[in-house]
């Protein structure tokens, strides 16, 4: 009996499709939170979730998994690019917390989830490619160092 010998893409393969999950996860939660919106604490929910859940996601994403595709050639300015987008986001989220009119917190409510869609897919469909196929990157290890 011989023992299945697991190479780095597979390893990386199967790292990248738990950060899918999760992608998926906090999607489908801030469809939630949103979808709830129209009192004052539905409105309490969804920022909280957003500064205990989604900035501290970003924020872990920026240590390891941006910076290390930022550090290949063909990920330095997309990851530019997505780090400037961490910060629309936050900002938005800033904008629901600042808002008085339930229209405009509904506006800026909706305004996330469509930039965060986007967002966790370009995460999903391009930043995780580039990094499973990185020879240098072990998708695995920043996964455990995220966490």
């Amino acid at each position: 009996m011989t023992s299945q010998t697991i190479t780095p893409i597979e390893r990386d393969e199967a790292a990248a499709a738990k950060i899918r999950r999760h992608h998926e996860h906090l999607v489908t939660e801030l469809e939630r939170l949103v979808t709830a919106l129209g009192t004052d604490e539905a409105k309490a929910q969804l920022v909280t979730w957003a500064r205990t859940s989604l900035a501290p996601h970003a924020a872990g994403e920026e240590r390891t998994f941006y910076r290390t595709a930022a550090d290949t050639e063909a990920g330095r300015l997309l990851i530019a690019g997505m780090v400037i987008e961490h910060g629309v986001i936050l900002g938005i989220v800033d904008a629901i917390e600042q808002s008085a009119e339930p229209v405009a917190t509904r506006t800026w409510a909706e305004a996330l989830l469509r930039v965060f869609r986007s967002h966790a897919a370009k995460e999903n469909d391009l930043v995780l490619p580039l990094l499973v196929a990185e020879p240098s990157a072990n998708l695995a290890e920043l996964l455990e160092e995220m966490h």
